[in-house]
């Protein structure tokens, strides 16, 4: 025979309130005080309970499930590294809540063709999002859908809706000002398709930071390079083509800037040698590249972490008043694939080398 756990009722008993107090202490809800529910949580540890999902879902109504929306990969679901690691902050935090899963990948997305379908057939309570394209015609499903949602790096203008981010904008600025620093002063960009915000906002601060420093934007000098090795690879091979080539390249992804390595391999250019370049996201393989690449950091597991802790707050009614986005912190990291342009440090060594005069 097996064994039957303590139920609801005995935990109430145990901890010395009533079933519905305990309920609420266990799917925390903001009506129970710090002491009840420290009460309750200590009590399930000590009798082992463990709720039933199914009965739970019986008495609740609801599904106990958030749906997670991945849009953006174009091979494997975990295949690229950025959407990875944010996908682990995701799942990490979700396995720690009462909440269980549901995974919807692109093709599953694709077959139904409504996100409306979805949250419908798996009755999620939330959704998160990642890879969504501001040019997704199903876009204005999110604002229908009833349910919380929460968005990677796509801020969108409904009340149901909080997006998770970085200031991109910022962390452009700041790559480029690296650059300033180093003495460049024509500056490539190769950004990613039009249709992510996050493009818009890097292309941006990189005008800004060219602006403030005195140097007119060149619009002859931006290329798109759709957030891949060989996007960043063919744009990077026309930016050093040019009659006049830029003498640093700040790309828009770390996958970019890698193909803008292979580009300069191609032309028998040497980096930092001959073309500084700049990447963003800071992936694994920014480390291992050769040489090593100067990049943004983003916190990729922390944001998704943050959009879970989000989405999770959104289901029990906590979500702060007005906020519509969680920006967090970047910042640059130096490597070796960018240093002073090569007329400067002939300058410098030439400068060097010029005998000075001086008094007997």
């Amino acid at each position: 025979m097996t064994a039957v756990g303590p139920k609801l009722k005995d935990l109430a008993k145990a901890a010395g309130v009533s079933v519905s107090a305990a309920s609420r202490a266990l799917n925390g809800y903001p009506d129970v005080s710090d002491t009840t529910r420290k009460r309750v949580l200590a009590a399930a540890q000590r009798l082992g309970y463990r709720p039933d999902p199914a009965a739970r879902s019986l008495v609740t109504k609801k599904s106990q499930s958030i749906g997670v929306f991945v849009l953006s990969q174009a091979g494997p679901l975990f295949s690229h590294s950025f959407a990875a690691e944010v996908l682990d902050g995701i799942l990490d935090r979700l396995a720690e809540s009462e909440y269980d899963v549901v995974l919807f990948g692109r093709s599953r997305i694709e077959t139904a063709g409504s996100f409306r379908t979805l949250c419908a057939q798996r009755r999620v309570e939330a959704a998160v999002f990642m890879g969504l394209r501001s040019d997704d015609p199903r876009l204005e499903e999110l604002g229908e859908l009833g349910v919380p949602v929460v968005t990677l790096d796509v801020p969108l203008p409904w009340a149901n809706v909080m997006c998770v981010t970085c200031d991109n904008a910022q962390a452009a600025r700041r790559a480029i000002e690296h650059l300033l620093a180093l003495g460049h002063r024509r500056i490539g960009l190769v950004n990613g398709h039009e249709a992510a915000p996050v493009s818009t906002a890097r292309a941006a601060g990189y005008r800004e930071a060219l602006l403030a420093a005195g140097i007119p934007p060149d619009g002859t000098l931006e290329r798109t390079g759709d957030f891949t090795v060989d996007g960043g690879r063919l744009a990077a091979l026309d930016l050093l083509r040019l009659a006049d080539p830029p003498t640093a390249i700040f790309c828009a992804s770390d996958l970019m800037a890698l193909g803008a390595l292979r580009a300069a391999e191609d032309l028998g250019l040497s980096v930092p040698g001959d073309v500084s370049v700049v990447g963003f996201d800071d992936i694994p393989a920014a480390v291992e590249s050769r040489p090593p690449l100067t990049t943004v950091h983003q916190p990729r597991y922390a944001m998704g972490r943050a959009a879970a802790e989000a989405v999770l707050q959104a289901t029990r009614g906590l979500r702060e008043q007005n906020r519509s986005e969680i920006v967090l912190e970047t910042y640059l990291v130096r490597r070796d694939s960018t240093a002073k342009p090569r007329a400067k440090r002939d300058e410098q060594a030439r400068s060097a080398a010029r005998p000075r005069s001086g008094g007997a």
